[in-house]
């Protein structure tokens, strides 16, 4: 599958005040600070696109909101459910957590559009 795999997390170490509302960083800031650990669970393979620079953003608003959206393909193992076999659908999620936080320490949520 390939996807646009975007995230946000707030860290207020990192606001800043002035009139410029939010700054595109460098990703090489990606080693300087604090992000999930995301991991998929059932995934197989994965890649980030780098054709022809590597596919990610990182931005971070005044109020130390960061927005880290990467290109990725992911393999992902699923059981298959071949009874109506060839007629058969087949359902295949992504299971995602923290490889290293529990699920107290580091709490994920999807965004709506709300």
């Amino acid at each position: 599958m390939d996807c646009y795999f975007r995230q946000y997390w707030r860290d207020k170490r990192l606001s800043f005040h002035g009139p410029i509302k939010s700054l595109s960083l460098s990703i090489k800031m990606l080693e300087r600070i604090w992000r999930p650990d995301t991991y998929f669970y059932n995934g197989k393979h994965s890649h980030v696109h780098t054709i022809t620079v590597p596919n990610k953003l990182l931005r971070l608003s005044q109020d130390g909101e960061i927005l880290y959206s990467m290109r990725l393909t992911i393999k992902a193992g699923c059981l298959m459910q071949l009874q109506s076999f060839p007629m058969d659908r087949q359902s295949c999620p992504l299971v995602l957590g923290s490889y290293a936080y529990s699920r107290q320490q580091l709490i994920y949520q999807w965004q709506t559009d709300d």
